[in-house]
């Protein structure tokens, strides 16, 4: 059996059996569907490349292996490397970044990692995984959060038909997406339909931009409308409503759309630097 496929088979095997039903970073379904959104954007030379390196796996299920490794020993100073905390005040070149690392870094360290020819089968497999997520985390507002609610972690929020409360960052990895009841290849259909010149603006934009743009987009995260005193002082949940679930839904689909045409983008200027941007098969 080829390595690669060893490792896979390790990796799902040991996550299925520890971390059962662990809820994953930006959602499961999230990252599937920017990994198959990033699939119809693949060169025919780098889906060859991705292919080498996973022995034809399915890349939305490697896309959660960093979620799922993160109780593991081993792995669990990966745990850093999902979020960057900022303050609204603060900018990226000046803020005061942790030691211990974030998801810019991570992204960046990744990249590198898959650059480098030396490289081990195990170690290529485990950088093209951490990369692919990191892509998805990166575009997620509450990712790049603010350290005095854990990214949203900390906000109680009442959520429509439930009577179990949620957090705020649930909202945004899962909430929001979930309202469609779309199978993943239903909503990989429904979004990925830029236009050429969107994929190619998008494209040219270093990971650094994908910070600031969810950095920009806390502003409308956190706008709830009329809250209650008590809601607003944190004593309450606060109650999401029909209102904030449509103005917010389009944001995190589009936000997917972006992550799965990027990091398309990025894999390309990888492994087929010359690559044109293919367009979709389902344009």
């Amino acid at each position: 059996m080829p390595k690669q496929k060893c490792l896979l088979t390790y990796i799902s095997v040991f996550c299925l059996i520890i971390l059962g039903n662990r809820a994953f970073a930006f959602g499961a379904d999230g990252h599937r569907i920017i990994s198959k959104i990033a699939e119809n954007h693949l060169s025919g030379k780098t889906a060859l490349a991705i292919e080498a390196i996973t022995d034809d796996a399915d890349l939305s299920e490697l896309s959660l292996w960093p979620d799922q490794i993160r109780g593991i020993p081993k792995w669990r100073k990966s745990k850093y490397w999902h979020y960057l905390n900022i303050a609204d005040h603060e900018k990226f070149e000046t803020a005061k970044r942790s030691s211990r690392g974030d998801v810019l870094s991570a992204l960046n360290d990744a990249y590198q990692q898959l650059t480098k020819p030396l490289l081990s089968d195990r170690e290529r497999l485990q950088a093209l995984s951490f990369f692919i997520h990191f892509a998805g985390d990166i575009h997620q507002p509450l990712h790049v959060g603010r350290s005095g609610d854990r990214g949203g972690n900390s906000i109680a929020i009442k959520w429509p038909k439930q009577t179990k409360l949620k957090n705020l960052h649930w909202v945004w990895d899962s909430g929001l997406l979930g309202l469609s009841n779309l199978s993943v290849e239903d909503y990989v259909l429904k979004l990925d339909r830029a236009s050429q010149t969107q994929i190619q603006r998008w494209q040219q934009d270093g990971f650094l931009d994908w910070a600031v743009e969810s950095k920009m987009l806390r502003s409308q995260v956190y706008e709830f409308g009329i809250a209650t005193p008590a809601a607003q002082a944190g004593k309450k949940p606060l109650v999401i409503s029909q209102d904030y679930i449509e103005r917010n839904k389009p944001i995190i689909e589009k936000r997917l759309l972006m992550a799965g045409v990027r990091l398309a983008g990025q894999l390309n200027q990888i492994f087929d630097p010359s690559a044109q941007n293919p367009i979709p098969d389902n344009k």
